[in-house]
């Protein structure tokens, strides 16, 4: 399994955090774009890595696990499309927070590669997570995961030793520990979670999230498709 030595074992807020909302792993079930640091904006806090218009009308904030299924499949399945139709148009301003789920060591790991990263890596490294999210569980299973994401690393351009000293850098953990707990503070209990203007929205697959974000853009909603008649 994971070799728990190779990271700092301070979980310090992000165990407290489990602790105080019994964290479940998920909600349920299995980019392109240069992502920048946020200075601000109305649905933004300093440090948020966000990608599309800051001047969009509506902000869609995502807060997901690199090891939540649920999450992994809206990322490789709904995002792309997510972001052509509203990101890409100028229309959708994204902002990923990471947020841990179990197992909180591989949760932990993955996340804090991404933030020691640089800035224009972050959103892909968190993509070519949830594209190898079952290849690193196998292995973790079989005593790997260091070279799970010592290749992780790599591919975001940080060496071995970068990695290991990312591990141990207080300065990224007091970052992430701040997102994790501004997460808790909203509500967060699982992921993905997803915050559109503010507001907690239940949305998951492209049709919803359209549902809440037209009206906000003073667009209309497509009329659904009447349902066909059983037998």
């Amino acid at each position: 399994m994971f070799d728990s030595t190779l990271f700092d074992s301070r979980r310090s807020l992000i165990v407290s955090a489990f602790a105080a909302v019994a964290l479940i792993a998920c909600g349920g079930g299995e980019a392109t774009s240069t992502d920048t640091v946020s200075e601000g904006g109305q649905y933004e806090v300093a440090g948020d890595y966000a990608i599309g218009n800051k001047d969009a009308k509506v902000t869609v904030v995502e807060y997901a696990s690199v090891v939540c299924g649920a999450c992994a499949n809206w990322a490789t399945t709904v995002y792309p499309d997510f972001k052509a139709k509203y990101v890409d148009t100028g229309k959708v301003r994204y902002v990923f927070r990471p947020f841990p789920t179990s197992p909180a060591e591989l949760a932990d790991a993955g996340h804090m590669i991404a933030m020691c990263a640089a800035e224009d890596k972050f959103m892909q490294n968190i993509k070519l997570q949830f594209e190898r999210q079952k290849q690193i569980f196998e292995m973790a299973n079989q005593g790997k995961a260091r070279d799970a994401y010592v290749s992780l690393a790599k591919a975001s351009g940080l060496s071995e030793d970068e990695f290991l000293a990312c591990m141990q850098n207080q300065d990224i953990r007091a970052k992430y520990d701040a997102v994790v707990q501004g997460g808790v503070d909203a509500g967060v209990s699982g992921t993905p979670s997803f915050f559109i203007n503010g507001e907690k929205s239940k949305v998951f697959t492209l049709e919803s999230m359209d549902e809440v974000i037209l009206p906000l853009l003073g667009e209309a909603v497509p009329a659904k498709a009447p349902a066909e008649p059983t037998e």
